[in-house]
């Protein structure tokens, strides 16, 4: 009697990774060696490391800036107080004249400067709304008339630096010029550091308002932009209202 079998076919789970054709397509971080990334993610570049890196950096920055201005107020308060050392009598003396300052001026500049940070603030957070739209593949709502809070930002940055401008200008129809005043160069020494690091944050911003329409910049390099440079300014805005109590509270 002859014998019969039945014949099983067994199904096999097709193997990840190889890359031959009709195989299933590599996944990332399985399979076979061909490709040489199992356990290497690719987000070297994403968004959110980038923007890890650039706040790692601005962190280094802004303490680079603190050790800066701690020192010129050291040597500011050093001056006031210990005068300078006079070679004909062999004595320290006292050549400190106080700056009669523009306050008006000064109050103002501080005001448009306290403005700026908040209007950038707005700025921030109106993307990060859009960023949460986008993570849910919605297109964001325009609810109406949105205020361009970059541009006020840049306009009120580039206000304190003429505010500045017309402070220095009203030392010099002072007489602050004719004669020499340790007072007079520190102020302009302090103030005018501080102007120039404010110069470099105002070229931040200009770029975080304008490089999605001239340059061609993605949403995300936008909001990184805006993120790091909102630490830059809110630190240069708490350490104008620092310079701006030194030179009212140690006037000589």
């Amino acid at each position: 009697m002859p014998i019969t079998t039945d014949h099983v076919e067994i199904e096999h789970k097709p193997k990840l990774g190889g890359g031959g054709p009709g195989k299933t397509p590599h996944r990332h971080g399985y399979g076979g060696g061909d490709d040489g990334d199992h356990g290497k993610p690719h987000d070297f570049h994403s968004p959110k490391q980038r923007l890890y890196r650039l706040r790692i950096l601005m962190g280094i920055c802004l303490f680079s800036v603190t050790v800066l201005f701690v020192v010129l107020v050291a040597v500011y308060v050093f001056r006031l107080v210990g005068g300078r050392y006079d070679q004909d009598s062999h004595r320290q003396v006292q050549d400190w004249i106080p700056l009669k300052l523009p306050y008006f001026q000064l109050w103002m500049n501080s005001l448009m400067l306290m403005l700026s940070s908040m209007t950038l603030e707005a700025a921030r957070r109106r993307l990060a709304k859009k960023e949460e739209f986008a993570a849910m593949g919605i297109v964001p709502p325009r609810m109406g008339w949105e205020a361009p809070w970059l541009g006020i930002t840049l306009l009120l940055g580039l206000g304190f630096m003429a505010g500045q401008f017309l402070v220095w200008e009203s030392l010099q129809h002072q007489g602050a010029y004719r004669i020499f005043n340790p007072s007079r160069s520190l102020f302009y020494l302090v103030t005018g550091v501080h102007a120039a690091h404010l110069v470099f944050g105002l070229v931040a911003l200009a770029y975080a308002a304008f490089a999605r329409r001239f340059l061609a910049a993605t949403f995300d390099s936008q909001k990184i932009a805006i993120e790091i440079t909102g630490w830059y300014w809110h630190y240069l805005a708490f350490l104008w209202f620092g310079i701006f109590a030194l030179v009212h509270f140690a006037r000589g």
